[in-house]
């Protein structure tokens, strides 16, 4: 019997791979994974440590590092099922590392970071939170995505189905686009941004403190709109208002322009 624990352990051990690189600043690592999920988080120090579990003997995982850029693809080697495929990768990089992750079904989530993240996903779903000073990209098809505390970031999000959430995420520069997902935003949009959240069919929710302080109109051709939050109104808006379609007007001073737009989903606005 002891024999047999012994090769148990080995077998389970080889099932496991683990790659550590040693990387100068601004580095950056690139995953590409079919099937399965990738977390991706920002430690103190200037090694790159990935570990990457598998799922069968049908799957392999290339990396490789050139000077301060380091590859990772998952590939199959014989014909199997997706579970076969599947690799779970656990990905630990200096905070400062650029990271790009390409992982149809997911899910994807990246943490703790100060340097530019993508992450693209089919059906995956998308998780990044606690990044600053960095563009924040993120994609998918039916796969919903969330993004949270990103300060001073330039973000663009897209998306056909899947729903979109952010929370206390400001920035310069901050575009949502999707279809039919549902887009809610809970925050005060920072100071000085510009903030574009659009879709066709989905709704979009925005929740705010009074302390916000926003230049805001919001627009729906065929939909409806809500507003519960004060607004100064403008004297001169740059469209005709309708009460049940479209309103805008600033709070406070008005420091970030924010513009809301559907053509058949419902807009509301509300204080937080």
């Amino acid at each position: 019997m002891a024999a047999v624990g012994i090769l148990c352990a080995v077998a389970l051990a080889a099932d496991t791979k683990e790659f550590r690189y040693n990387v100068g600043p601004n580095s950056s690592v690139t995953v590409i994974n079919e099937f399965g999920p990738v977390n991706v988080k920002g430690i103190p120090g200037h090694q790159v440590l990935i570990t990457a579990k598998l799922h069968s003997n049908k799957v392999e995982v290339d990396a490789g590092q050139m000077g301060d850029r380091i590859d990772v693809t998952s590939h199959q080697l014989a014909r199997g099922s997706e579970s076969d495929a599947a690799v779970e990768y656990e990905i630990s990089v200096p905070p400062d590392t650029s990271v790009t992750v390409r992982a149809p079904s997911g899910p994807i989530t990246a943490q703790h970071l100060w340097a530019d993240v993508v992450v693209e996903g089919d059906a995956a779903k998308i998780d990044v939170r606690d990044v600053r000073n960095a563009h924040v990209h993120a994609r998918t098809v039916t796969g919903p995505i969330t993004l949270a505390n990103i300060v001073n970031g330039h973000v663009e999000v897209t998306s056909v189905n899947g729903d979109v959430q952010l929370t206390n995420v400001d920035g310069r520069k901050v575009s949502v686009n999707t279809t039919k997902g549902n887009i809610r935003y809970a925050g005060d949009f920072g100071s000085g941004g510009s903030y574009m959240l659009v879709n066709y069919s989905g709704d979009i929710e925005v929740t705010m403190p009074s302390t916000a302080s926003v230049d805001l109109s919001a627009r729906s051709v065929n939909g409806k709109v809500e507003q519960d939050f004060p607004l100064q109104q403008k004297v001169h808006p740059s469209f005709t208002i309708d009460s049940s379609r479209s309103f805008a007007g600033t709070s406070n001073s008005g420091a970030s322009s924010v513009r809301l737009r559907s053509f058949s989903g419902k807009i509301r606005v509300k204080k937080q």
